[in-house]
């Protein structure tokens, strides 16, 4: 039984690497807002006194890896991107002598010079003008500040990766870049979509169950609303700030404060101009807050027919009352190997008891 993945290098793929016995098996770590990482471990043979794989031009440094998968009648891609290291396991005779290939998405590339640019624009029109200068299609969700060089301007003294992440972060966005099968790749700089239907349904506690067990916590003492008070430099008046919730689709029809009424707030100081940038940030503040119920699973490919990917929204069924309904998927770590590609999945809720429709 075969891996049931493509390697491709540079957009070929390479069917020798997938050779049974050559590859022993494949993991690729997505997560909510962050690069997306891979590991490709190879098995070695001594052949002549030496060790080809080393020395094989297609797993240096640079060369552009692509896994791809089935997902359902089609293929996705898992990762694509830059190699970046190896290690190297060699015992005596060559027999169980391994190679480990590490690699990551094409957000790479963008952490690798530090810059100083001043911007007089909105964060996504500066996000905008960052992508620019990278083979990626921008998928920018628009934000409501504008800075301008009389008030607070807007400065990069950091890499493009670390200063798009912080103007994510500084407005509830998530940065994330995502690769189809063709081999195109889309930076996404916006809040997760948490409507619609879900991609994929994990079930458990039934006949047709995909999932053998799932573990879920809350925790409800986190901020359960967010205010603030600047002022403005221009005319001296107060800048007022309150948001009473988070912004995003509930995923369940009790919210943190049904749930536990005990008041949690959060007091916010920032540097803002305006009350829009204020209320970005108090937003942003509280999204992080709101995702008060975590769960996590496994499952494989097998089971559920379908993948499991993060930023996307599941439907948990099973699981009671309560803890049933839709999650956001947070993080998924693929394995693919000869016997099964497994995926460990972890689950972020906003909310308790069944989907608000």
């Amino acid at each position: 039984m075969g891996l049931g993945a493509i390697i491709a290098v540079n957009n070929v793929p390479a069917p020798d690497l997938m050779t049974p016995g050559v590859v022993a098996f494949i993991e690729v770590h997505e997560r909510l807002g962050d690069t997306t990482y891979f590991t490709i471990h190879f098995s070695c043979d001594i052949v002549d006194g030496d060790i080809s794989l080393l020395a094989d031009p297609r797993l240096g440094p640079g060369s552009i890896i692509s896994i791809l998968v089935p997902n359902g009648t089609e293929l996705d891609c898992l990762v694509k991107g830059p190699i970046y290291a190896q290690e190297i396991m060699l015992r005596n005779g060559g027999d169980a002598s391994t190679l480990m290939v590490k690699g990551a998405d094409s957000s790479l590339a963008m952490d690798r010079e530090f810059k100083s640019v001043a911007y007089e624009a909105t964060d996504s029109t500066a996000v905008a003008t960052v992508l620019g200068n990278y083979s990626l299609i921008p998928d920018v969700g628009s934000t409501p500040a504008m800075h301008m060089q009389a008030k607070h301007s807007l400065i990069q003294r950091s890499s493009d990766l670390q200063f798009v992440r912080k103007l994510a972060r500084r407005n509830g966005f998530k940065f994330w870049i995502t690769c189809d099968a063709l081999g195109i790749e889309t930076a996404h700089f916006n809040r997760p979509n948490l409507d619609g239907a879900p991609a994929a349904e994990l079930i458990i506690n039934r006949a047709d169950f995909n999932t053998n067990s799932l573990q879920i916590s809350w925790d409800a003492h986190r901020p359960s609303n967010a205010q603030g008070l600047q002022l403005d430099l221009a005319n001296k008046s107060d800048i007022v700030g309150t948001v009473p919730a988070s912004p995003e689709t509930l995923l369940g029809d009790m919210t943190q404060q049904a749930f536990a009424p005990d008041l949690v707030t959060i007091d916010l100081t920032a540097p803002v101009d305006d009350a829009g940038d204020f209320t970005a940030r108090l937003e942003a503040a509280m999204i992080e807050a709101s995702y008060f119920v975590q769960a996590s699973c496994q499952t494989s490919l097998y089971q559920l027919n379908r993948l499991v990917r993060a930023h996307t929204v599941v439907q948990v069924t099973g699981a009671g009352k309560m803890h049933s309904g839709k999650y956001l998927v947070g993080a998924v770590t693929h394995r693919l190997d000869e016997a099964a590609h497994t995926m460990k999945v972890e689950l972020l809720r906003n909310a308790l008891g069944p989907s608000a429709e």
